[in-house]
């Protein structure tokens, strides 16, 4: 993979955090809780490209989190913590739900995922 690669895809992650914002501001839940994941899955694959690594063809984040931490060690630590890890399952449920399901998310669901990748899951990526 190339550092262009990389770069799109870390770009794109970006836009789907910008966008997540945005759609959280208009309380567009289901479509805030896509772009909070597309965010997060872009933003793991980029890592391992900047690793020389390839990914697998796999959304779960993680899956890709334990791949990565054979890279970068830090990123097990979003592994051992509960609280983390219980984040991380709702982000990937929610994405699927909210785009496969006739589920309604509310503020509920995205407003802390959506502090939790802000606080806790950027520092990893940034």
């Amino acid at each position: 993979m190339t550092m262009e690669e990389v770069e799109i895809l870390g770009t794109r992650s970006h836009e789907y955090l910008e966008e997540a914002e945005r759609l959280v501001l208009d309380k567009k839940w289901d479509l805030a809780m896509s772009s909070l994941y597309l965010h997060c899955e872009l933003a793991l694959k980029s890592r391992l490209l900047e690793f020389g690594a390839t990914y697998p063809r796999t959304h779960s984040l993680r899956e890709l989190i334990r791949i990565l931490s054979k890279f970068d060690p830090r990123f097990s630590v979003l592994l051992s913590n509960e609280n983390s890890i219980l984040r991380l399952s709702r982000l990937e449920e929610g994405y699927i739900s909210a785009r496969y399901l006739p589920v309604r998310h509310s503020s509920e669901d995205v407003e802390p995922l959506f502090r939790f990748i802000k606080e806790v899951f950027g520092g990893y990526i940034s």
